[in-house]
């Protein structure tokens, strides 16, 4: 979303805008990869963690894709990256064509809570939200754009 953001200079919205998704920083991410592998060094077999219900999800909560567009553009400006960006639709095909397969999902539902991971393994999420990662998620796109 950053990279069509920069390059495309408007915000993308997707639909009605009311698509919601999970977020996890990816080193929360990883903390639960280290507590399996904990898990399997111990010779821990619970059918808890392995097996059938080995299926852990993991989220620190969620956001509306179209508010977090909002809040990207609102960041790109504060940056000086862009001059008042306004929003525009942005059909399912134009996402594909303009961002990739991926850029579907701005418009689409993913919704899931980290239960088991918390209950079975012990997991809390410590890292900061997508929300407070936008700056930086963007200084990083911005240099990427600028060595291509």
């Amino acid at each position: 979303m950053a990279k069509l953001m920069l390059t495309a200079k408007y915000i993308p919205i997707i639909g009605q805008g009311k698509a919601r998704w999970n977020s996890v920083h990816v080193h929360d991410l990883s903390d639960v990869f280290a507590l399996l592998v904990d898990a399997a060094v111990a010779k821990n077999t619970s059918d808890e963690i392995w097996g059938a219900n080995g299926y852990i999800l993991v989220e620190n909560g969620e956001h509306v894709w179209s508010d977090l567009a909002k809040q990207m553009g609102s960041e790109a400006e504060k940056l000086g990256y862009l001059s008042k960006p306004g929003e525009r639709p942005l059909s399912k095909d134009a996402a594909i064509e303009q961002a990739g397969f991926e850029a579907v999902s701005w418009g689409l539902n993913s919704r899931c809570k980290a239960q088991r991971a918390r209950k079975v393994l012990g997991w809390s999420p410590s890292r900061t939200s997508i929300e407070h990662e936008l700056p930086t998620i963007l200084k990083a796109e911005h240099q990427r754009l600028d060595k291509s």
